[in-house]
């Protein structure tokens, strides 16, 4: 069954994931979110354990990058199953270009630049992830419209994995910005950081993150990865639900 989307909706990403970023963003992630290898690996964890069984399925990566979350599937013995990775900078793709040829998974893997809502339609996914993409995108309504995106291309019951901040507590801000301190980020880069973190504007909580959810159709919200103020959600794709 192909899915339909809405090509007048507009997700309003900020900025900022050209190739001045692209062939260091893997080292920077590293030091900006710590357990970024152990994320992606419980990522792979979740829907490999919700979709066991399959020998063949399809998965949407949304906001892919560079291609490292895709990594650690080498080790998951699933060699039947196929990805689709979305993002809209071309020089990131590139990477992850690059990295799955070397890694054998570039023949399995489908890669389209742009936003999700410019994917051709297609048959719909057994699973799909969106890692580190709903902090970046505008307002509520943007926020909802794009799990709306992803959901319209969704099985029912499909597992969909999502993480991103949550929260703005300032003791665990200085939490954060002690580690990246010693990590040797000079002061002038932890300040640029710190007002970006403001024009963000995370979800408030998970009490909000959970209503957004259910408001598009996937229930029964577990945290599989906390990382300070980022956190990681398994859920489903249940269509009926509240809108």
């Amino acid at each position: 069954m192909a899915h339909e989307h809405a090509p007048h909706s507009v997700h309003h990403i900020v900025p900022g994931f050209g190739a001045d970023r692209a062939a260091h963003y893997d080292a920077q992630a590293a030091i900006n979110l710590a357990g970024a290898q152990a994320m992606y690996e419980l990522g792979v964890s979740a829907l490999t354990a919700q979709l066991d069984g399959q020998e063949a399925a399809s998965l949407l990566f949304v906001g892919m990058g560079t291609g490292t979350e895709l990594m650690p599937y080498l080790r998951f013995g699933v060699p039947g199953w196929r990805f689709t990775g979305v993002d809209p900078s071309e020089a990131m793709l590139d990477v992850a270009r690059k990295r799955l040829e070397a890694e054998g998974l570039l023949s399995r893997t489908h890669l389209h630049v742009g936003e999700l809502r410019t994917l051709p339609p297609g048959p719909l996914f057994d699973g799909a992830q969106m890692m580190g993409v709903l902090h970046h995108v505008e307002g509520e309504e943007a926020r909802l419209e794009l799990l709306r995106e992803v959901t319209r291309r969704l099985k029912p019951g499909a597992p969909f994995v999502v993480g991103c901040r949550v929260g703005n507590d300032p003791e665990l801000t200085d939490v954060e910005f002690r580690r990246l301190r010693a990590h040797g980020i000079p002061s002038e880069a932890l300040e640029h950081r710190r007002k970006r973190m403001t024009e963000i504007r995370p979800i408030e909580s998970d009490e909000a993150m959970f209503a957004m959810l259910a408001r598009t159709s996937l229930v029964a919200p577990r945290p599989i990865f906390v990382s300070l103020q980022f956190k990681v959600f398994l859920t489903r794709f249940e269509p009926g639900g509240m809108r």
